[in-house]
């Protein structure tokens, strides 16, 4: 009796050891057992995803809405379930994801889920280990100096209008000298004043926060987004072809369409429209941002919630 009540005492060390040392560690860490609920939380994972640990112990992988999804969209957790693969096949999956914060947008992740085996070889749970792959370098490390000289957005800590029409000016002149390419795309979202009116203006302005949170997440950091107008976006990539604005344009805007807020009814989503262009020879600022706007306005005819790259696209 004296022997089993030290071993309990050894093992319970050896469990709180190793929650704090994947509590140390700095990437997201859960551990699922084997009905694929939510045993374990680190420290890197509320700091991840803004859930804390009190939150997600005992949530099931696969309730909604999903935790993990692909850049179209599509649940990870429901019926394409890595942690069921793992389980079935003993052998660990690696997978570029997208994980909810709960603040709304989607954070890109490498996700790992590696199988927990017992002594017999059989899978008792599942460790899934995230990584942020958002870019290291991002806007926020200059948001003192855009401060001072007024080109940030205070209500949604990106650059505003006039520091992106600065940034425009520059990068169309070093286009006409060194033929660098870039894309433009004016992003706007849908029915913003329809969910004002419905939803009030502390939730507008909720949802504008959150949807310039994940385009600024998922883009690269020699790229920028900034707010043009109230519910309007402007995004500059460089150094791409039109297959790979058109790419982007997409995963972007799918991803805002599965973010979310949360309100006192529930959760609360919006859509985008988006026009995307290059910049051509004899472009300015005007010329350009004119003609992604009429592509815009072009996606808005065609029914919302797509992207125009030219005015006889075909339905996505």
């Amino acid at each position: 009796m004296v022997e089993k009540a030290i071993l309990d005492i050894i093992d319970q060390a050896k469990i709180d050891f190793v929650r704090q040392l994947l509590d140390y560690t700095t990437d997201g860490c859960a551990l699922l057992d084997q009905d694929k609920k939510i045993i374990f939380w680190n420290r890197a994972a509320e700091d991840l995803t803004g859930f804390k640990r009190e939150e997600m112990q005992g949530r099931c992988c696969q309730a909604e809405p999903a935790l993990y999804t692909d850049y179209t969209g599509q649940s990870l957790c429901g019926e394409n379930c890595m942690c069921e693969k793992v389980f079935k096949d003993k052998a660990p999956q690696v997978v570029e994801v997208f994980i909810q914060n709960k603040a709304g947008y989607r954070v890109p992740v490498r996700l790992k889920a590696l199988p927990m085996l017992n002594p017999d070889g059989l899978a008792v749970g599942v460790a899934l280990v995230f990584t942020s792959t958002s870019p290291a370098i991002t806007i926020p490390l200059r948001v003192p100096e855009l401060e001072k000289m007024q080109l940030l957005d205070l209500d949604t800590g990106i650059p505003n209008r006039l520091c992106m029409e600065m940034y425009l000016k520059n990068k169309i002149s070093e286009f006409q000298k060194y033929n660098i390419p870039f894309g433009l795309i004016f992003a706007d979202i849908d029915n913003y004043n329809k969910v004002q009116e419905r939803f009030g203006r502390f939730n507008g302005a909720k949802l504008i926060r959150m949807i310039a949170r994940t385009i600024q997440k998922n883009i690269r950091y020699l790229d920028m987004v900034a707010r043009w107008d109230n519910e309007e976006f402007i995004i500059c990539l460089l150094n791409i072809d039109e297959n790979r604005l058109d790419i982007v344009a997409n995963k972007l805007r799918l991803l805002v369409a599965e973010s979310y807020i949360t309100i006192e009814t529930g959760l609360l989503n919006a859509t985008i429209s988006m026009g995307a262009t290059l910049v051509q020879r004899f472009d300015t600022v005007e010329s350009l941002v004119k003609r992604a706007e009429q592509l815009m306005l072009h996606s808005k005819w065609l029914g919302r919630n797509r992207v125009s790259l030219t005015f006889t696209q075909k339905e996505p």
